[in-house]
C-alpha cells in the first residue's frame, strides 16, 4: 500500500514500483489532482482507492500488503488548518498501522524530513515539524506489533517538483522565467541536496530489507552524506542555464531559528549496498535538460 501516489515523491516511486514488478494499491482522495500519474492508472499491478468514498478495512480485507509506504504529508505552506496537517501527518498514519496490525502486514515505512533531527524547531513549518515528531513517538509505540521504518530525508529535490518547494523555485526563476532579481538569503544554510532518483532507489533497498530481516525500529537517513551552501545551488543554476538573472543575496533575512547545516548520515543506508549516483553538478543538469533550459 502507498499514500502520497499523486505528489512528487510518491509518483515516483510508484512508478518505480510498478517497474520492478511489484503489485501496488494506492489511497488517494477522490478530488486528489492525479496529474503526475494519469499514464499508469490502467497499469495491470495497480489498484486505486479513494479514501474518502470507501471503506478502508474493506481495501486490507481484499488484498494481502506485505508492506505501508507513507509518503503522504501536509506540510501547511498555505495556511492550512492544524487539524488538516494533523489528520495527514498523524491520524492517518495511525489510522493505517492499526489496521495493518490487524490484518498481519509485515512493516510500515514513515517518510520524515531531516527538520526533525537533533531538536530542530523550524518557525517557518513549526506545525508540519510538531506533528511529524507526535507521529514518531506513536512508531515507536507500535513498534512491538509491526516493524518500523523512519526513512528521514534530507532535501530531496528534481524536475516538477511543487513550485513551493526551494529548489523548484530557483529552477523556475533562474533558468526558466530568468527574471530579473530573485531575493535570496545570504545562501550560507549548507543542505544535502539528493536527487529523486536516488532516494526512489534507496526505498527500493528498504522494502528489500523489511522482506528479508525481522526487527521493531529502525531509522535510517537518506541522502548524500555531504552537503553544500544553498548560494551555491543557486550559482551553479545561474551558471549551468546561461542566465543573467541577478541572484539578490542578502535580499531576505535569516530566520532566527535558521537551520544552518543538514546533511545524512549514510551509514546504514551504504550498509544495504545502497550509494548515491547523482551528484548536485548532474542534478542540476538534468533538470536543465528537462525542461530545455
Amino acid at each position: 500500500m502507498l499514500t502520497g501516489a499523486t505528489g512528487f515523491l510518491g509518483s515516483h516511486l510508484l512508478k518505480k514500483l510498478l517497474d520492478v514488478g511489484h503489485k501496488v494499491s494506492i489511497i488517494k482522495r477522490s478530488f486528489s489532482n492525479d496529474y503526475r500519474i494519469k499514464g499508469i492508472l490502467n497499469n495491470k499491478n495497480l489498484s486505486v482507492f479513494d479514501i474518502d468514498t470507501c471503506d478502508l478495512e474493506e481495501i486490507y480485507r481484499k488484498n494481502n500488503f506485505d508492506i505501508i509506504i507513507h509518503t503522504a504529508t501536509e506540510y501547511g505552506r498555505n495556511d492550512e488548518s492544524i487539524h488538516k496537517i494533523l489528520e495527514a501527518n498523524v491520524i492517518l498514519p495511525v489510522k493505517l498501522i492499526e489496521m495493518g496490525i490487524k490484518y498481519n502486514v509485515k512493516t510500515f515505512l514513515n517518510t520524515d524530513s531531516y527538520f526533525n533531527k537533533e531538536n530542530y524547531r523550524y518557525s517557518n513549518l513549526l506545525n508540519y515539524s510538531l506533528s511529524k515528531r507526535s507521529l514518531l513517538t506513536w512508531l515507536m509505540q507500535f513498534s512491538s506489533k509491526i516493524q518500523i521504518i523512519n526513512a528521514s530525508l534530507e532535501h530531496v529535490y528534481g524536475p516538477y517538483d511543487s513550485e513551493s518547494k526551494f529548489v523548484e523555485m530557483l529552477f523556475r526563476k533562474i533558468a526558466i522565467e530568468k527574471i530579473e532579481r530573485v531575493a535570496l538569503t545570504h545562501g550560507h544554510q549548507k543542505r544535502d541536496f539528493i536527487y529523486i532518483d536516488d532516494v526512489i532507489d534507496a526505498y527500493i533497498d528498504l522494502i528489500k530489507y523489511s522482506k528479508d530481516h525481522n526487527f521493531s525500529y529502525k531509522n535510517f537517513e537518506i541522502g548524500t552524506g555531504t552537503c553544500i551552501e544553498v548560494g551555491q545551488l543557486a550559482i551553479k543554476i545561474k551558471s549551468f542555464s546561461g542566465s543573467n538573472t541577478v541572484l539578490g543575496f542578502g535580499d531576505i533575512a535569516y530566520r532566527s531559528d535558521e537551520i544552518m547545516e543538514s546533511k545524512a548520515d549514510v551509514k546504514q543506508m551504504t550498509e544495504l549496498g545502497w550509494r548515491p549516483k547523482t551528484s548536485v553538478d548532474d542534478g542540476v543538469r538534468k533538470i536543465l535538460k528537462i525542461y530545455g533550459s
